[in-house]
């Protein structure tokens, strides 16, 4: 994997590439300027695998959702702060990855494992599973930080509807009512939802549904 730094701290990128060159799968270490002279290369070479590490504070809002549109060949690894908000907004607009910079050295050597796996990583305080904690979900055990991207495969149509509400904030009760559903019920869509996606609660099935990018649905819009 072709590998790409964007970072304006040159004392960053050097432990940056310390990190990534233990890393088994990973090839050439390149910086550049901004996501543009990115693009560039990207474009020169649209099926080779590549992957770009991009610090937060040097992008405005959209611009990775921008980028992906036109590179869909880049992984992109986010680097930044503890904020489990925007490491959703992150990986909402196609980041494959959050890492924070505070935990670099553990992170994104398993980041860039998981990449190279074809999964999607996000940090312990949003993650998967707990440190330590074997994670299993319909495809086998994974790990820490990683869910398929066809998990949404495994679901019904009410099981994505329930998470795309899910995704919208609702309770189990307004979920109840908008589908005219006991709670119990509701609860159990949940449980399988969340065994699909190979995740334990809410805010990480929040992740994964911000991934898998799934429509509000017109039950979900009309709570509240």
């Amino acid at each position: 994997m072709r590998l790409f730094l964007i970072d304006h701290e040159p004392a960053f990128c050097v432990r940056l590439r310390q990190i990534a060159r233990r890393v088994e799968g990973v090839g050439s270490l390149e910086d550049v300027a901004n996501l543009s002279e990115l693009g560039h290369q990207a474009l020169k070479a649209p099926t080779e695998p590549m992957a770009a590490i991009v610090s937060i504070a040097i992008l405005s809002r959209g611009a990775v959702r921008d980028f992906m549109a036109q590179c869909p060949n880049v992984a992109i690894i986010m680097v930044g702060g503890n904020d489990p908000e925007r490491m959703r907004a992150a990986l909402g607009e196609g980041a494959r990855a959050y890492v924070r910079r505070s935990d670099i050295d553990d992170e994104l050597p398993a980041a860039l494992r998981v990449l190279l796996e074809g999964g999607i990583f996000v940090p312990p305080v949003v993650a998967m599973r707990p440190a330590g904690e074997p994670l299993m979900t319909v495809a086998g055990p994974v790990p820490a930080g990683f869910f398929r991207e066809d998990a949404g495969q495994q679901l019904t149509p009410r099981q994505r509807e329930i998470l795309a509400m899910i995704r919208n904030g609702r309770s189990n009760i307004e979920i109840a009512d908008a589908l005219d559903l006991t709670v119990g019920t509701v609860k159990i869509h949940i449980t399988a939802i969340f065994k699909a996606l190979g995740v334990r609660n809410r805010t990480q099935a929040m992740v994964a549904a911000d991934w898998l990018n799934l429509p509000s649905g017109q039950a979900a819009n009309s709570v509240g």
